[in-house]
């Protein structure tokens, strides 16, 4: 499985790339009728945070890590299990060749073929129950990144966030990674993992 924190920072970046946290200014509603008639628009008033240390950093997102791993590493258990199984099924299966007649070696063959096609198949449908849990258990890390970050961004008077990987250059004294990591941990230091169901295959009882 590829590296879980690489794979958390497309879901936050998507939340906070540009995002304006200033208001906007309201027009009066005796220029309601003139639409030229809006108040000017502020100055930019910019801060930076470095999404990708915090991802790699914060409580939560680890939490999620590990916890993932773990079930990662169970169900590769249970799988190399299953999977030496039939090997030892199918090692039987040809020493008792001569043994069987035609047609209970075909059938014997065929329940094997179809045995080896059921762990594919659960293989792929928890593949995709690990990647579900993971999207899942992310959007409350994103959620709560969200929040703080717009927090620390109206604290600051900032009217624009941008994420530091998309900066070419930036002066420290705009840079907020600290303080908005610091508030991520002691807000969400855990997220607990539920792993989503397994999809039933069609036409399965």
């Amino acid at each position: 499985m590829p590296d879980l924190r690489r794979r958390i920072l497309p879901f936050v970046c998507a939340g906070l790339i540009l995002v304006a946290f200033g208001p906007v200014a309201a027009e009066n509603a005796a220029s309601a009728k003139s639409p030229a008639a809006h108040a000017p628009m502020s100055n930019p008033v910019i801060a930076v945070v470095d999404v990708q240390r915090i991802l790699d950093e914060s409580l939560a997102a680890k939490s999620v890590q590990k916890q993932l791993e773990n079930q990662r590493s169970k169900f590769q258990t249970e799988i190399e299990k299953e999977e030496n199984n039939l090997r030892q099924a199918e090692q039987d299966l040809n020493k008792a060749h001569d043994q069987l007649t035609p047609d209970a070696y075909s059938d014997r063959e065929q329940q094997l073929r179809q045995s080896f096609l059921a762990v594919e198949r659960h293989v792929q449908a928890r593949r995709k129950v690990l990647d579900q849990t993971f999207s899942d258990s992310m959007n409350a890390v994103r959620a709560s990144l969200l929040g703080i970050v717009n927090d620390v961004a109206h604290e600051h008077g900032a009217n624009l966030m941008l994420i530091k990987q998309q900066v070419l250059w930036t002066d420290k004294a705009l840079d907020v990674t600290d303080e908005v990591l610091a508030r991520l941990n002691a807000k969400l230091p855990q997220v607990t993992v539920k792993m989503a169901p397994e999809e039933k295959e069609q036409g399965a009882e």
